[in-house]
């Protein structure tokens, strides 16, 4: 067990260190009509003064599940699953599917445009993660 838990985190570290160099803008749903955060693939910007993030959802799910099918995985193997949520769990896939963000005490962050957004854009979500 305790060679699992190590190698679980030890593969987590590696797949967190080699994210943040990629450059993931294709995954940005929203291409060049908002802002992109190109280490996370993820559309984010100012909606009704409220700054928000792709995100994913139930969308993200679906596509995890090809990619695994696809790749010859199977859902009883977990160390393919797990290969694949980290790699596209922790970022977005290109699905649009979006959330306002947390501004870091809990909050929504207020903005006026997007560059007013910048700073929060990697935050985690503050409401569902949705289609509409």
């Amino acid at each position: 067990m305790k060679v699992f838990v190590a190698t679980v985190l030890f593969a987590f570290i590696a797949v967190t260190y080699c994210q943040e160099t990629e450059d993931r803008a294709a995954n940005c749903y929203w291409g060049d009509k908002q802002p992109c955060h190109t280490q996370t693939g993820c559309s984010y910007g100012c909606h009704k003064r409220i700054c928000w993030s792709q995100c994913n959802g139930a969308c993200a799910i679906k596509v995890v599940m090809q990619k695994l099918i696809a790749e010859g995985g199977s859902i009883e193997n977990f160390n393919d699953f797990w290969k694949i949520i980290m790699a596209d769990g922790t970022n977005c896939v290109k699905c649009p599917e979006w959330c306002y963000i947390n501004d870091g005490s809990k909050g929504y962050q207020p903005c006026e445009t997007n560059s007013d957004c910048d700073d929060v854009k990697a935050n985690e979500c503050l409401s569902h993660c949705a289609m509409f």
